[in-house]
């Protein structure tokens, strides 16, 4: 049994396909098939069911999976503590990012990030706050980009800016006539929402003063809900209603007549805090700390530094 051989099978799992789980270990597939082929005879058990598609673990591969996972994170903290006592950025970095995120701000910070530190190998992928949450705990990711706070013990936050919100709203609806709005002035029956699963879905839901109706947008005829900003601001273009915006994502509208569709709200404004997070026993500071300082310096200088009595933070129900 070696270390490679439990890396395989954890990147079959997390992957669900030999195929895909050679290309991210960097292997062929025939090498990987034969290691993990090894590894089950050497144990005397079959891992994964491979008649399964997609391929999944057997009842004792999934117990092997859960220690092979425990092997590998202790492996790496030995070596983390040796780049550590050399401040080193270096090695394998696995980042998960909201989507109401990573659009607008990876863009901004990853290709200086990986210029300045050419030793490290950065792999980014858009994730729902559960989902990062989730693989935080497991070690099947090393940080997260994402929306604070959380509430959760195991999870160490970094709190890097803050995102003021702006409405977007069709030019038919009587908000567009005013300079700025207030929270009040929101109602969940005219706002587009974003799908179940997304944080700022939840934070837009807590801003609506009617956000106890049992069932929103129920006076329409049409309930649509969508995974992306971009697609909201279509159907706010195209039909009526508004929906809300993060500042980044705001700053994307550039033409004249969509600019003015854009509105402020009244102080105090409602803003969410963006953070990058870790598993509490994550030992790679130097990661951290390069990270942190190269995301603050990649946005807008207004955002790292909370006024305070001018906003107010927009928080979110405990994540498990």
């Amino acid at each position: 049994m070696t270390l490679t051989q439990l890396s395989y099978i954890v990147a079959v799992a997390q992957h669900k396909n030999f195929g895909a789980a050679a290309e991210a270990s960097f292997v062929t597939q025939p090498t990987l098939s034969m290691q993990i082929q090894k590894l089950e005879e050497s144990l005397g058990v079959v891992i994964f069911d491979r008649s399964q598609q997609p391929i999944r673990a057997t009842a004792v591969g999934e117990l092997i999976l859960n220690q092979a996972r425990i092997v590998l994170s202790e492996a790496q903290k030995i070596r983390d503590l040796t780049s550590n006592e050399r401040n080193e950025v270096q090695g394998a970095i696995s980042i998960g990012v909201i989507p109401t995120l990573s659009p607008y701000v990876v863009p901004l910070f990853i290709q200086r990030f990986i210029n300045k530190y050419p030793k490290a190998q950065v792999t980014v992928e858009e994730l729902q706050t559960q989902q990062i949450v989730d693989r935080l705990k497991n070690d099947a990711l090393d940080v997260g980009l994402l929306v604070t706070p959380l509430h959760n013990a195991s999870i160490v936050e970094h709190a890097l800016f803050y995102e003021p919100f702006f409405l977007y709203v069709s030019p038919k609806h009587p908000l567009a006539q005013e300079k700025r709005v207030r929270e009040k002035d929101l109602s969940s029956k005219d706002v587009w929402l974003l799908t179940e699963g997304h944080c700022f879905r939840d934070q837009v839901i807590n801003l609506c003063s009617d956000r106890r109706r049992s069932s929103l947008g129920s006076k329409s005829q049409l309930r649509f809900e969508s995974g992306t900003l971009e697609t909201l601001k279509k159907m706010v273009d195209q039909s009526t209603g508004y929906t809300l915006l993060p500042y980044l994502a705001a700053q994307e509208i550039q033409e004249g007549a969509k600019k003015r569709q854009l509105k402020e709200f009244h102080a105090p404004v409602p803003t969410r805090e963006v953070s990058l997070v870790h598993n509490k026993l994550y030992k790679k500071r130097a990661t951290v700390d390069a990270l942190v300082a190269e995301i603050r310096a990649a946005v807008p200088e207004d955002l790292v530094k909370l006024k305070q009595g001018r906003y107010h933070r927009v928080d979110m129900p405990p994540f498990d």
